[in-house]
């Protein structure tokens, strides 16, 4: 499970498997309970997929962060993608 940083005692990461047979997303763990997902658009939207834990305010912080690195993590990913012969998938469709 590649990191792609850490902030806040929050752990931003890809799951290897994930990559193969999902659109891109990224899990924000704090190494405890907590851990979320987040649908990443190619335009750099996100959209929270799935929460364990987080309080709002938590997940208004963490898309604040993601907002902030989101050229760091698309660069990671689509490097990650090259590295490993993995095709590049963004989520096309938005959920309301």
């Amino acid at each position: 499970m590649p990191t792609v940083f850490t902030q806040a005692g929050l752990r931003f990461f890809f799951v290897m498997f994930d990559l193969l047979n999902e659109p891109f997303h990224i899990h924000v763990g704090d190494g405890g309970r907590k851990l979320c997902k987040y649908w990443i658009f190619a335009d750099g939207v996100v959209q929270l997929a799935d929460n364990q834990g987080f309080k709002q305010r938590e997940l208004n912080n963490i898309e604040k962060t993601l907002a902030e690195q989101m050229p760091y993590i698309q660069e990671t990913y689509g490097a990650y993608c090259t590295k490993n012969n993995i095709a590049v998938n963004y989520k096309i469709r938005r959920v309301a």
